[in-house]
């Protein structure tokens, strides 16, 4: 092997040395950027989670609520209806259109 055949080699060695590194270099960057994503994604999951059980505590609250309501609506109801029975018995025995005198 001649000199300028082993200078040949020997260069074309380093050319694809250089350009390994080269793209080492750019996987490496590449790498960083995307754990930032991760590290962004992860953040934002967890904030979801977080809403998430906020949202599940607010509505169970608001079911409670919402059966407290109900109950006290039929209360209401109850005694509405109480009261309309009193009032009809009242005019009923009343004689309705008589007027005492």
């Amino acid at each position: 092997m001649s000199n300028e055949e082993m200078d040949k080699k020997m260069e074309f060695i380093v050319e694809q040395q250089a350009q390994f590194a080269a793209d080492i270099q750019v996987v490496r960057e590449i790498q960083a950027q995307d754990a930032k994503l991760l590290r962004n994604l992860s953040d934002a999951v967890m904030m979801v989670v977080g809403l998430v059980g906020s949202l599940t505590e607010a509505q169970g609250r608001t079911d409670d609520r919402l059966n407290m309501l109900a109950q006290a609506q039929t209360r209401t109801e109850e005694r509405l209806n109480i009261f309309i029975d009193v009032v009809e018995r009242y005019i009923s025995g009343s004689g309705g259109s008589e007027s005492p005198a």
